[in-house]
């Protein structure tokens, strides 16, 4: 399939489909790689959750608690790696596509707002996985970590902003067909 989209976009978007395709093997990789530890050395999960934490308290895992852990861990590789498959899509549709079509602006906003999703569960995940880490602790030893960095902010304030261009392109294929129609 010809696109009339310029050489240099079309070369643009199949290296990044490439990359998202690597990176979401890497995730897939990682996140088996990570379970399959835990379950194998239950010890050595706490341990890493107790440096991905950076926590001054000892971990203790009980099942229920390493269940609601591995809960939270698959739910964001699936959020990860549904807003990688979008990503792809976006870019496949660049490709092939007119740049200013419904299709690229719905895929951008669909970014935009799983890119959100995740910045959202970014603040309020780690207190939530910092207390479940230390739940099975005795009284005292228990800990619960809250903390909002610039990093965090400025992925809110990204993900807001391709959000909000998503929402403008949809809005602006909208009018530009309308516009079609009539003339």
């Amino acid at each position: 399939m010809t696109s009339k989209n310029s050489p240099a976009l079309v070369r643009l978007c199949k290296r990044m489909k490439l990359l998202t395709r690597l990176i979401q093997a890497g995730v897939v990789a990682g996140v088996g790689y990570a379970a399959f530890t835990a379950l194998i050395d239950p010890e050595l999960a706490a341990i890493w959750l107790h440096e991905a934490l950076d926590l001054s308290r000892a971990v203790t895992l009980t099942p229920a608690t390493a269940l609601a852990l591995a809960t939270i861990a698959a739910l964001i590789a699936g959020l990860v790696l549904y807003g990688l498959q979008t990503g792809w899509q976006l870019f496949d549709r660049l490709e092939r596509a007119d740049p200013f079509s419904t299709d690229v602006a719905l895929l951008l906003r669909r970014a935009g707002m799983i890119a959100l999703t995740g910045a959202i569960a970014g603040l309020a995940l780690p207190p939530v996985a910092t207390l479940l880490a230390t739940l099975a602790n005795p009284p005292g030893a228990r800990a619960i970590s809250i903390a909002i960095g610039s990093n965090q902010l400025m992925l809110f304030l990204l993900a807001g902003f391709l959000f909000v261009m998503g929402h403008v392109m949809v809005l602006a294929t909208t009018i530009n067909e309308d516009y079609e129609r009539f003339v």
